[in-house]
């Protein structure tokens, strides 16, 4: 890639990312290894008027105004789990499979595709990793998945009403279940700070301060929808100065998810030596019908700071559907 300088201005030879541009926002400092080149065929600098801004003359490269990071490898993950599968087939004709799943994501940044995402914990500081260490967005502490196909023991030969027959065991017999259930916890919240305090005016970012020791759930008898968490724990950053709200929030988590899948079929097999066949299925999302809702607005400024609003997106009301099918 090629920076942009001009006469008389010599770049560093060791050091920039993929490119550095002559407009538009900027970061406050690198934090990559690699060559640069100048290019005297385009003498745009920053510097090139009568006067300029004392935070352009504090930047690590006052000479270039913009610097485009396209996914070198500058940031580090770290993720532990420990996984548990169990499955018990039975003999009755029938499966069970239970995963559960404890982990721990810790990261320094999320991802290059943030407006793809949800919610994201963005970079603060430009120049200081350590300071982004957290729990990354994605982090799901615990999940636990349950599926199961079950056929079950009613109709002739079976356990119950074994001595059914003809018409009897057609309605008795042939009957199962199946589904899936889902319990995981939430991602962690990320917050951010919608006040000018001028930390973004060359590229940074600005999140709130925590005020220590104060208990941020949500306040006893305030619905939760409204206040999702105690939002007197945060308080605007001072001018020209970082939130000490790290990059995502280690307590508090958005909704997790409760979800149950459930169907029941059944099967009549009829005619000539059980050749003819009639299927039907009773399916049922989200079972019980709960809302798994979007994350509460984290922009500290905001009118609505606290506050859920929707739903999460790609989640759905209970959901019936029949299905009949015949084999011959």
């Amino acid at each position: 890639m090629t920076a942009h300088g001009g006469a008389g201005i010599s770049p560093p030879a060791s050091r920039d990312t993929t490119s550095r541009e002559p407009a538009g926002n900027a970061l406050p400092g690198t934090r990559q290894s690699s060559a640069i080149s100048a290019s005297p065929s385009v003498p745009v600098v920053a510097v090139d008027g009568a006067t300029t801004t004392t935070g352009q003359l504090s930047r690590p490269y006052p000479q270039y105004t913009g610097l485009s990071l396209a996914g070198q490898g500058s940031y580090d993950s770290t993720y532990h789990s420990l996984q548990i599968t169990l499955e018990r087939k039975f003999a009755s004709a029938g499966s069970l499979l239970v995963a559960y799943t404890n982990a721990k994501l810790i990261s320094d940044t999320d991802t290059l595709t943030n407006w793809l995402e949800a919610s994201n914990g963005s970079i603060q500081d430009n120049n200081n990793n350590r300071g982004e260490r957290s729990l990354s967005s994605q982090d799901v502490p615990q999940r636990l998945v349950i599926s199961y196909v079950l056929d079950l023991p009613f109709g002739h030969g079976r356990r119950y009403f074994s001595g059914a027959e003809g018409v009897m065991d057609k309605i008795v017999g042939g009957w199962g279940i199946d589904g899936v259930t889902i319990f995981q916890k939430g991602f962690p919240l990320a917050f951010s700070n919608s006040l000018p305090n001028y930390t973004t005016s060359f590229g940074g970012g600005s999140r709130p301060n925590y005020k220590p020791g104060c208990n941020k759930s949500s306040p006893a008898g305030a619905k939760q929808l409204n206040e999702w968490f105690n939002t007197a724990c945060f308080s605007a950053p001072a001018d020209f100065t970082y939130g000490n709200e790290s990059r995502t929030d280690p307590t508090l988590r958005s909704s997790g998810v409760n979800n149950w899948d459930f169907a029941l079929f059944k099967r009549t097999a009829f005619g000539p030596d059980g050749r003819l066949n009639i299927a039907f299925r009773a399916e049922f999302f989200n079972l019980f019908n709960r809302s798994q809702w979007a994350p509460p607005n984290t922009a500290f400024g905001s009118s609505t700071f606290g506050q859920v609003s929707s739903i999460f997106p790609g989640t759905n009301p209970r959901l019936i559907q029949f299905g009949l099918k015949f084999s011959f």
